[in-house]
């Protein structure tokens, strides 16, 4: 089994509170926001949203849109919300501190997906100033960061991706299994991991300086799935090809070349094409063959979103449960969500052992087991084997029941995914 590679991930948010209101429609719909089970509270929304009150739909649906890409509505509503209730009555109530904090941090996330991190500076300086009282050290430190991120890419302009018509694209696996796709700039070519799981573009210092990418004069930290936090620079690449694909003004985070160096396996990641610019692209298809394909025309699809985004990583809806998938993870894992609604089975059947894992910011062992599974994908029953499955959450946060890899993805001819109408097809 080859070692799965994670990436930096930068988290927008954290648990977001309101409380319960008079209508038990709304608090069952906010609970399952707040354990971002988005695919379940779209569910139940939809069908009593005329039952509930003006601020309780503006709440509901500024989350909502938010996770199914509706980013303009979703900044609508937050406006409105923010525009006549912040800091006033609603006939007998208020919006509390804690929910408007977090409808900044949406409103920061809209903008950050949208390209303008000026307004995203702006909502993150908001969330520093007025609610810094509510926030614990962990959430000052990551809000601070946030802020300075924004900041440094304030100047920066929109990132633009420019498609010439019906575009196929060739995935090279290295050598330790993940897809890599051609990618130039400033003279040089190289191969860069296709990942949907990473949260922003990443490369390492040596390969930036040779691409003459815009090296910003500022360090954050990018916490990785580890925990540990890594010191990073930011650079902007004014312009890069990939295939026939010309893409404008791309962040990138800025790792020291041994952060993606890995000596014992001789290997290095020369880079990582990220979500941002997967989800410029509209719709992608990825093969079993080992190609990515930009259609002309998007694919026509009629049921609901089972995809949704959770600030800047990608959800999938399997079996009814919410799941991160991850193009760049060679191997699915479970997580603690998934143990205890299975842990009757999985104590049974199994002996429990220590997993390993990580990547970019070094190794973590933590208690789990190894099990065979199975998911119900698009009418096929697909059965994975030697899964690993981690007993407790990894962060306090986490609410989601895995990270789906290229070991299920891998079984289907194809994947299609369009982050305009937010939908899964494997085929």
């Amino acid at each position: 089994m080859k070692k799965m590679i994670l990436i930096p991930v930068l988290f927008l948010y954290g648990v977001f509170a309101y409380g319960q209101t008079e209508s038990p429609a709304f608090n069952e719909v906010y609970r399952w926001i707040t354990e971002k089970d988005y695919f379940r509270a779209a569910a139940m929304f939809e069908p009593v949203k005329e039952e509930l009150s003006e601020t309780e739909r503006l709440v509901a649906g500024a989350f909502l849109d938010n996770a199914f890409n509706r980013l303009e509505s979703s900044q609508q509503q937050i406006d409105r919300l923010l525009g006549k209730w912040d800091g006033t009555k609603v006939g007998e109530r208020s919006l509390p501190d804690s929910l408007v904090m977090e409808l900044y941090a949406i409103q920061e996330d809209n903008a950050v997906k949208m390209y303008d991190y000026a307004k995203a500076r702006d909502a993150a300086l908001v969330q520093w100033e007025r609610f810094g009282h509510l926030m614990d050290v962990p959430e000052k430190e990551n809000a601070e960061n946030n802020l300075k991120l924004w900041s440094a890419l304030a100047a920066v302009p929109p990132q633009r991706v420019l498609i010439d018509g019906h575009t196929v694209l060739d995935l090279k696996k290295d050598m330790a299994g993940l897809d890599n796709i051609t990618v130039s700039a400033g003279g040089d070519t190289l191969g860069f991991v296709f990942d949907t799981g990473a949260n922003l573009s990443t490369t390492c210092r040596s390969v930036a300086e040779s691409m003459g990418m815009d090296m910003i004069p500022v360090q954050i930290l990018v916490r990785s799935i580890t925990g540990v936090k890594v010191p990073t620079r930011l650079a902007v690449c004014r312009e890069m090809h990939v295939g026939h694909v010309r893409v404008e003004n791309v962040v990138f985070l800025v790792l020291p070349d041994e952060e993606l160096t890995f000596p014992h396996a001789g290997y290095k990641i020369q880079g990582i094409i990220g979500y941002p610019v997967i989800e410029a692209f509209g719709e992608i298809h990825i093969t079993r063959e080992g190609r990515i394909v930009i259609p002309a025309e998007q694919t026509a699809f009629s049921g609901p979103s089972n995809m949704a985004m959770n600030g800047l990583t990608p959800m999938i809806c399997l079996d009814g449960k919410p799941f991160t998938f991850d193009t760049g993870a060679d191997n699915t894992m479970l997580y603690a969500a998934y143990y205890m609604e299975h842990r009757d089975r999985i104590e049974r059947d199994h002996t429990p052992e220590k997993i390993k894992f990580g990547g970019a910011g070094g190794l973590i062992e933590l208690d789990g087991y190894v099990i065979d599974t199975s998911f119900e994908i698009s009418g096929k029953k697909v059965e994975l084997t030697k899964v690993h499955l981690v007993r407790d959450k990894i962060k306090e946060s986490e609410t989601v029941y895995g990270n789906i890899g290229q070991d299920l993805i891998g079984q289907f001819d194809k994947m299609v995914l369009n982050f305009e109408r937010m939908f899964i097809l494997l085929e």
